[in-house]
């Protein structure tokens, strides 16, 4: 074997001071973020109060002092269980009862912060044995990445933007910093699981491939994972495909308003939007009011319009903008990864609010009014039925 591996065990009271005092760390240039729910931090906890077993963990003394002795040491695996104890022990979650499953540590420790339990269940807690792997200090931290990545290569609790993550890629990097920018927040396009599970990440890696090559197909993983083993030592060193993003989330802002916030704020439309916007700064074309308007309008529409509706139009400009809403309704509903209906949002999208006249903004208000139409009449028709079924009751 090329290096050793020793099993070892050490109590939490160890493991909680030494993480404290930032001698035992998570290396976050590998590592995911913390993504475990309170139902799993808890039995967690409930498991080292009945006194379980829980999974090993893997560690490695990343340097050492040679004057004190002192070392700094990685959790390679094992972070959110370690995370979870220490936050425990420091005050920062209570044992909610309604995730505890044994009726005896409900009953005693239910709804109480680590200060709140008895002297008992806190020894139990201080003393509490976590089995160790030490990896040999002689690896390197590139194996050590290799390792954490190996480790978890068949581990179905990550996902494949987590495992992305371990490995050392300019392009990773690169998407990373984009996905910390507050454009995001702003247009609420990530929830708190999205953040903790990478999904802000992998989104970032679409738009960045986006920029570079233009819509491709992401129905599955193989993309993205190519442009980390292609990038993985240089990527946009100029910051030119960077530029050319941070100028399309400028006109991205500009077509923003409490009014089409909801359809921005679609991870699919957003796609949509980088696509319209990256064709508009390839064109030399900038938002005007007549834009937003058509917009703005096409907002309108969409978020009106139902699948079930069927209208018929003389006007073959009425009819024509009316097929292709419904188009489009449809490459958002399903299937919206792949390349052909996101060339469907793109390309239409793109000839209502840039390529079609002024009198397109007539039309968008018309076709607007009359979904509105059939959505007051769905509603009254669903009002009936409900009458229908109260007098139903009284009679029986």
């Amino acid at each position: 074997m090329k290096y050793s591996f020793r099993r070892n065990d050490h109590p939490i009271e160890v493991i909680n001071r030494d993480f404290l005092s930032g001698k035992l760390i998570v290396d976050t240039t590998y590592q995911r973020r913390k993504v475990w729910n309170d139902q799993d931090k808890i039995r967690l906890i409930e498991t080292i109060l009945l006194e379980l077993v829980i999974p090993e963990v893997f560690f490695w003394t990343a340097s050492r002092n040679p004057d004190t002795g002192e070392a700094i040491t990685h959790i390679v695996d094992g972070q959110q269980r370690i995370n979870t104890i220490v936050d425990y022990i420091n005050g920062e979650f209570i044992l909610d009862k309604k995730y505890l499953l044994n009726d005896g540590v409900k009953n005693s420790c239910g709804d109480f912060l680590f200060k709140d339990l008895s002297s008992e269940y806190k020894q139990k807690i201080w003393e509490y044995p976590i089995s160790i792997v030490e990896i040999d200090s002689d690896c390197s931290k590139d194996e050590i990445k290799q390792m954490f990545y190996r480790l978890n290569l068949t581990n179905y609790n990550l996902n494949p933007q987590e495992k992305r993550n371990s490995l050392d890629s300019e392009f990773g990097d690169k998407c990373d910093s984009l996905s910390t920018l507050d454009f995001w927040k702003e247009k609420r396009i990530f929830s708190s699981n999205d953040a903790k599970r990478m999904k802000d990440v992998e989104y970032c890696c679409s738009i960045y491939i986006l920029a570079n090559e233009g819509i491709v197909d992401q129905t599955n993983q193989k993309k993205i994972n190519e442009y980390y083993d292609d990038y993985k030592d240089e990527f946009d060193k100029d910051n030119k495909i960077k530029n050319k993003v941070i100028s399309a989330m400028d006109i991205i802002d500009e077509l923003t308003d409490k009014t089409t916030i909801s359809f921005v704020s679609k991870k699919a439309q957003m796609y949509t939007l980088f696509c319209m916007a990256m064709k508009m700064l390839d064109n030399n074309i900038t938002v005007n009011e007549t834009i937003f308007e058509k917009f703005k309008l096409f907002v309108e529409a969409y978020n009106k319009f139902r699948n079930e509706f069927v209208i018929s139009y003389d006007d073959d400009d009425l009819s024509n903008l009316y097929e292709n809403l419904k188009k489009y309704k449809l490459a958002s509903s399903e299937g919206i990864n792949k390349v052909g209906n996101r060339m469907i949002r793109f390309e239409i999208l793109y000839k209502i609010c840039i390529e079609s006249k002024d009198v397109i903004l007539e039309l968008l208000k018309i076709i607007s009014n009359d979904f509105s139409a059939k959505l007051d009449e769905r509603n009254n028709k669903f009002d009936k039925l409900e009458e229908d079924d109260l007098v139903d009751v009284e009679d029986e």
